[in-house]
């Protein structure tokens, strides 16, 4: 079988979500708004909130991290999820690009326009992004962020079929930094002897770094079994599935 992403997209981010978290008299996590609002998944967008905040965390610095979904025929759907302790939501980008690095930026820009006191700024950002052609591989495009048109948000289009490097693949240097060369070579022996594997960390951003990453340098080889890089705590079953898996657990959803 070969690679899980998609090929031919049309467009750079699929859907993009505001989403509150889960409320102290029981209520779960939930979309407050979205953009476009023509996209239909309802089977993703109900998995976006559970995804959006998986567990308890900490939360005391903006935490960027990213989740995967799988479709019924086995292709994935990049979630990029922003956390800012200063906010009640968190924000998500659904796109079938995985560019990490980009929408790190994308999601640091939303940020900024959601607090816009032009309120409007934001969803003209969005449709003008939306509606830019994805360049090719080594192309790029530029979408002014405010009216005034004095800032852009840039997006280059990496290379495709190549490993990925240090220091442009912040994946991989979080990667690098959490994970000892000893562990690395038994995790990649693990990978290719198609093991149960689970990473686990207190911090999401490093927990879905390093599963992204540990896929990542398999290149040319493509994991085809289950793959969580955050799991959420509605799905922690998965753990007891016979079949091979790659999944990040947070240490206060393992600790449970």
């Amino acid at each position: 079988m070969g690679s899980r992403i998609r090929e031919n997209v049309k467009h750079y981010f699929e859907c993009f979500c505001e989403v509150v978290g889960p409320q102290p008299d029981g209520n779960d996590a939930w979309i407050i708004q979205k953009f476009p609002e023509t996209y239909k998944d309802e089977e993703v967008l109900r998995s976006v909130p559970k995804f959006a905040f998986p567990c308890d965390f900490d939360n005391s610095t903006v935490q960027h991290y990213s989740f995967v979904l799988t479709s019924h025929d086995s292709k994935w759907t990049f979630g990029f999820c922003r956390h800012d302790p200063k906010s009640e939501t968190a924000l998500v980008v659904l796109s079938f690009l995985p560019w990490h690095e980009s929408f790190t930026k994308f999601l640091n820009v939303t940020a900024e326009l959601t607090h816009s006191a032009q309120s409007d700024e934001l969803w003209k950002f969005l449709d003008a992004v939306y509606q830019t052609k994805v360049p090719d591989p080594g192309g790029s495009f530029k979408i002014p962020i405010h009216q005034n048109g004095q800032n852009h948000f840039v997006c280059q289009s990496p290379s495709q079929f190549q490993l990925p490097s240090i220091p442009e693949n912040r994946n991989l240097t979080e990667y690098y930094n959490a994970v000892d060369s000893h562990n690395m070579m038994v995790i990649f022996a693990s990978m290719l002897y198609e093991r149960r594997i689970v990473f686990t960390s207190r911090r999401l951003n490093r927990l879905s770094a390093c599963v992204q990453s540990a896929n990542a340098i398999l290149y040319p080889m493509h994991w085809q079994h289950i793959f969580i890089p955050v799991l959420p705590s509605q799905l922690v079953d998965y753990l007891l599935a016979p079949m091979p898996y790659l999944i990040g657990v947070s240490n206060t959803l393992l600790s449970k």
